[in-house]
């Protein structure tokens, strides 16, 4: 019966792209296109078609959102953007270099597919067949994130390539949140990217964050991989901040490497004279945060004053935490994936043992930063404190000679002056 109704389905498919006009079958079935049959149909092996058929409810756009059909399009295993063309209420899908024998593909149909008044899908479709006798069952997952803004990163590309025969390389899509899974793989070890494309062709560009890992896969794995952009070029100070006379804000042109130690040696704080100014601490911006908080908490718990203040006023309102007039949302919430690596940071927090003097020009130089590529270098930059305001010695305040606080009372009217109008009765 299975066949049967996949018979049916090519044979629709095929009638439709020969015949124009209205589409068969009535009114639209649901908002948005959805997938009804394919040939061959999942879970299918030992075939080899020439084209997979995926046949919609409804008659598909030409155009996906994005671009052309065979972008939201991916046959893993890739040998490069595959060949799709459409066929009114569906598609026709081919490998750009043919099927190969013996060899499980996942066919994935990324959220995109649109109708003809443009409204797209907001659900994908997996497809899975063998041109051989089986279809592995090992399975590979894990979490994309972005680690410089340490959160994970939707709809980033996910690259297994097989280290025993590396033309196989399985593709895949994260989801909103991050996760990705790649089934169907045979056991073995992967070299696995993430690539936060800028571009859509399934490759590392210049300037793309990206991150990889070597997994041994058996029956099930995971790998969670940090992108970031592989910049092999030094750290520099884009600027300086003087937050107070012993505090200086340095914030870098890109992240250091998390796992560097912070020394204070590595900070050089000297004069136009070539002296030096000892520095007491060196911290992240992170740290600097934390440090700070701390000492808020510390302060607001030694004061007792607006507590007892609070206590002795019985006009005070309750304070509550949870407002009653608010409707609760019941539905399960799924959390967000959570990083496990210290994200890298930018930003630097010196603290001084002395003053810095106005009108003094003082040259900072950071030694041995480590990026997050591992390479080491040195970055230095002119402070400059500006000279403090001049008092206006002309400038006369109230008290001083020739200056009066009293106000002149109001002068008399003149005879010939013109008097006010009386008010009405």
């Amino acid at each position: 019966m299975r066949h049967a109704l996949t018979v049916i389905a090519a044979l629709a498919l095929a009638g439709a792209c020969a015949s124009p006009g209205l589409p068969p079958g009535g009114p639209t079935i649901s908002s948005f296109p959805r997938v009804i049959a394919t040939l061959p149909d999942t879970g299918a092996v030992n075939v080899r078609p020439s084209k997979v058929l995926v046949r919609y409810d409804d008659v598909i756009n030409e155009q996906a959102t994005g671009g052309s059909l065979s972008r939201v399009v991916l046959i893993s295993p890739w040998d490069g953007e595959p060949k799709v063309d459409w066929r009114r209420t569906g598609m026709a899908i081919a490998p750009r270099k043919g099927w190969r024998i013996n060899t499980a593909y996942t066919i994935t149909i990324l959220p995109g597919v649109g109708d003809l008044k443009g409204k797209p899908s907001p659900y994908g479709y997996v497809l899975r067949f063998s041109t051989g006798a089986s279809i592995p069952t090992s399975t590979l997952r894990g979490v994309a994130f972005d680690w410089v803004a340490n959160k994970a990163l939707p709809k980033a590309t996910i690259q297994a390539v097989d280290l025993r025969d590396t033309t196989l390389m399985h593709v895949t899509v994260a989801d909103s949140t991050g996760r990705y899974e790649l089934s169907g793989l045979p056991s073995g070890m992967y070299l696995v990217r993430a690539v936060d494309e800028k571009s859509p062709n399934r490759y590392i560009d210049p300037r793309e964050p990206w991150d990889s890992a070597t997994v041994i896969l058996n029956d099930s794995a995971r790998a969670d991989l940090y992108m970031f952009v592989h910049d092999t070029m030094p750290v520099r100070i884009n600027e300086l901040r003087l937050a107070d006379s012993v505090t200086i804000s340095l914030v870098l042109d890109k992240p250091l490497l998390p796992s560097a130690p912070l020394v204070i040696e590595g900070v050089r704080i000297a004069k136009s004279d070539s002296s030096l100014i000892a520095v007491r601490s060196v911290m992240t911006g992170a740290q600097a945060k934390i440090a700070k908080a701390r000492e808020d908490s510390l302060a607001r718990a030694a004061d007792t004053t607006s507590k007892r203040d609070a206590l002795a006023d019985p006009a005070t309102p309750p304070r509550r935490s949870i407002d009653p007039l608010q409707r609760r949302d019941t539905l399960p919430v799924v959390p967000p994936p959570e990083p496990k690596k210290a994200p890298p940071t930018n930003e630097l927090v010196v603290k001084l043992a002395v003053p810095l003097q106005p009108g003094t020009t003082y040259r900072v130089t950071l030694s041995g930063l480590r990026n997050l590529v591992d390479r080491t270098g040195d970055a230095t930059r002119l402070l400059i404190i500006p000279k403090a305001a001049p008092v206006d010695s002309t400038r006369k305040t109230p008290g001083e000679a020739g200056d009066s606080l009293i106000t002149p009372p109001a002068r008399a009217p003149t005879a010939g002056a013109a008097r006010p109008p009386r008010p009405p009765r």
